[in-house]
């Protein structure tokens, strides 16, 4: 019997290592001769560093950079020879944003963080961008590392999300290796873009997303002008449109996150062996299945039966998306607040029931 465990965060709650060997521990009780893999991962957003570092090591070094509200935040990237791993919500990641306010919080730590790890002789670059407090087209990062906005006067400002429409020209900086993992696939501006979509969760309301909209609209006919189309692109939209931002800032690749983990981790080859795969994150809703770790788990599952387990799940039929079952940790859909404290027992209880669902199905 071979299992893999290939779990996300239950951001707020319990790391990917944390899920995984929780699932490991339940398992092994009700099918103690199971053979069981644990491949921790992350799409991008919270847990990325953790999850490289599970897979390839490497060195965690810490420094200072400015947070979404120019507040100092400690920040800690991991180098891998030659090669950057970067969580940018550790610059600017919602919960860091004391108030929420995507229309005044900046990108410009994560272009810190950039230089930070070019500085320990960093030369490629891989960053995860999900969780975001910002929407500022990553221009506050760009103008960490060198680009220059200017306004209708001639004067150098660094924009943020409110004045992204007062760009009228860009002098640009320099261009990395970098490669983005990218957790959605949202264009950058219009009813699925980054505003309409994601600004609402961090403090806009119907007015500021309007707004918002607008200049990364403005933003992209910017762009336009220096021969730089990111309007369609696929994953432009991503923390608030900084998916947009390095591509036409720093000549980044956008790659969906939860892919360049998995080949990473030789993903294809486990599931061409495992009888089962047990997978999951916080909450299981049709949005998931746009990029994020379970739908990148379904479909290289080489057909082996996928088990998702998830704090709420709000899908009605989960097996048109290609799950054999769902088992939630929180079934009765308590705020997030109260389940807090009971987050690790329930995950036990959950992971309890994958484990005996699995052997009735032997």
């Amino acid at each position: 019997m071979n299992i893999i465990i290939v779990p996300d965060s239950f951001k707020g709650t319990l790391s990917a290592v944390q899920v995984a060997d929780i699932a490991e521990e339940e398992i092994k009780k009700v099918i103690p001769f199971a053979n069981i893999k644990k491949i921790p991962v992350a799409d991008g957003g919270e847990g990325t560093v953790d999850c490289f570092e599970n897979i390839t090591g490497g060195k965690r070094v810490k420094c200072e950079v400015t947070g979404p509200n120019y507040q100092k935040v400690a920040a800690e990237f991991l180098l891998c020879g030659n090669t950057a791993v970067i969580e940018s919500a550790q610059a600017n990641g919602l919960p860091l944003a004391d108030p929420k306010s995507a229309a005044d919080t900046t990108t410009y730590g994560v272009g810190e963080l950039i230089s930070a790890a070019a500085e320990q002789g960093a030369e490629k670059f891989i960053i995860g961008i999900g969780g975001s407090a910002t929407n500022d087209c990553g221009c506050g990062m760009a103008a960490a590392l060198g680009t220059k906005f200017f306004d209708k006067d001639g004067k150098e400002f660094v924009p943020v999300g409110a004045t992204l429409s007062d760009i009228v020209s860009i002098s640009f900086g320099k261009r990395y290796d970098i490669t983005v993992l990218c957790d959605v696939t949202n264009p950058l501006y219009g009813e699925n873009g980054a505003a309409y979509v994601y600004a609402p969760q961090k403090g806009a309301d119907e007015e500021q997303v309007k707004m918002l909209d607008d200049g990364l609209r403005h933003t992209a006919d910017v762009l336009k002008r220096y021969d730089i189309n990111i309007a369609g692109m696929k994953g432009a939209g991503a923390a608030g449109g900084m998916g947009a931002g390095l591509v036409a800032f720093c000549g980044a690749k956008l790659k969906r996150g939860i892919e360049v983990v998995l080949d990473l981790a030789g993903f294809e080859k486990s599931a061409e062996e495992a009888d089962f795969i047990i997978t999951g994150e916080g909450s299981l809703d049709s949005q998931i299945f746009s990029g994020k770790v379970i739908d990148g788990v379904i479909s290289r599952s080489a057909g082996k039966p996928v088990i998702a387990v998830a704090g709420i799940s709000k899908l009605e039929d989960y097996r048109k998306y290609g799950l054999s079952a769902v088992f939630e940790t929180n079934e009765k859909h308590l705020p997030f607040e109260e389940i807090i404290p009971t987050a690790e027992d329930d995950l036990r209880k959950c992971c309890k029931k994958v484990a005996e669902y699995i052997k009735n199905y032997l």
